[in-house]
């Protein structure tokens, strides 16, 4: 009987694959000890979508990012272009991905007056398409959401179907300047990452 028990609340740990849940109180009324089951992980894994972290914890965060980007144009042509950047949500939880900031480097030239900088992300689930990062000349301060990535499978919630690629999106940059000749702009681009709730 021992053996079975065992074996079922063994079981029951596996199929709840780690799922944050809360147990009723118990109350100690005449007696003087108390037992209480007390459950752990080493090594958790954040790629794994039943591991243990507590939902909202931001050691759920696993995105991969360019570290450099770049944009340009020509003095012929005022179109900004760039390359296309990936971004990657390896998570077990979906992520929303928001601009936090958009800051000039201190050794940045007088802008031209007709200079436009956009951000532009394309994805699944996009809440802005495109961003102004600056506009007539003048340094935008954004502080918007971008786009909420799948989890790494697929899903936005435990239950809805996986959507392939889900997790990924791509951003670039747009815009337009004139410039007669080079000028060379540094900029920090900060993002800020939210763990949805499975």
């Amino acid at each position: 009987m021992k053996k079975l028990l065992s074996t079922l609340l063994i079981s029951t740990a596996v199929l709840a694959g780690g799922a944050q849940a809360v147990l009723a109180d118990q109350d100690v009324v005449a007696k003087t000890d108390a037992d209480i089951a007390v459950s752990g992980t080493l090594g958790a894994d954040n790629t794994d979508p039943g591991s243990t972290i507590p939902e909202g914890d931001k050691d759920w965060i696993n995105v991969t990012l360019p570290t450099d980007v770049i944009f340009y144009n020509k003095a012929t042509d005022a179109a900004i272009k760039s390359p296309t950047y990936d971004l990657t949500n390896n998570s077990g939880r979906p992520v929303t991905v928001s601009v936090a900031s958009f800051k000039a480097g201190t050794s940045n030239p007088t802008l031209p007056a007709d200079f436009a900088l956009n951000l532009d992300v394309t994805g699944n689930n996009v809440t802005t398409a495109s961003t102004k990062l600056v506009e007539n000349g003048a340094l935008n301060t954004p502080t918007n959401a971008l786009i909420t990535l799948a989890n790494n499978l697929g899903h936005y919630t435990a239950t809805d179907t996986a959507v392939a690629d889900a997790n990924k999106a791509t951003f670039g940059f747009s815009g337009t300047a004139t410039a007669a000749t080079a000028l060379k702009l540094n900029y920090t681009l900060s993002l800020k990452f939210d763990v949805v709730n499975f």
